[in-house]
């Protein structure tokens, strides 16, 4: 009778785990744990050979040589800036950077006179349009122009208009 109290306290304590599917390996077991079977190699399931398995190959990259760079062109040589006692460099530069202006500013004058010649009269809009600059750039161009006696301004000053004298 004892043994079937046992039998029942044991059962008692037994868990419930949900029923899954348990391999013979992981089967718990109340006896002592046998040898471990060891596997034949005529046992083991046969694979594929890795001769068999398609070969991966990886890309080659085909790369071509650069040809040199060529040479850059130099700028038109430059007259060459003395360095004798008692000259600046600074003042040569500043020279050449005034000549080139006074150079830019007389092609431009020199366009408005043509201008006002083909037309016969020439305003502040059309200085403007003409030489793609600001109301106030236009207003000086005309003012040097009437100052050097080229032009004659006739008209009021808001509506001026320039003719050749």
């Amino acid at each position: 009778m004892e043994e079937e109290q046992k039998e029942e306290v044991k059962e008692s304590e037994k868990v419930e785990t949900p029923k899954e599917e348990i391999l013979p390996e992981e089967a718990p077991s109340t006896e002592a744990p046998a040898e471990t079977p060891q596997i034949q190699p005529e046992a083991q399931t046969e694979e594929t050979p890795l001769e068999a398995q398609p070969e991966v190959k990886e890309p080659q990259i085909e790369t071509q040589e650069i040809p040199p760079a060529a040479p850059i062109p130099q700028p038109p040589s430059q007259p060459e800036i003395s360095t004798q006692p008692g000259s600046s460099i600074l003042r040569q530069l500043w020279q050449k950077a005034l000549e080139k202006i006074r150079e830019r500013k007389s092609k431009r004058l020199e366009k408005i006179l043509q201008f006002a010649s083909k037309k016969g009269e020439i305003t502040n809009d059309d200085v403007e349009k003409l030489l793609h600059v600001s109301d106030r750039a236009a207003s000086r161009y005309l003012n040097e122009l009437v100052r050097q006696g080229r032009l004659k301004r006739i008209g009021s000053p808001s509506h001026a208009k320039y003719q050749l004298p």
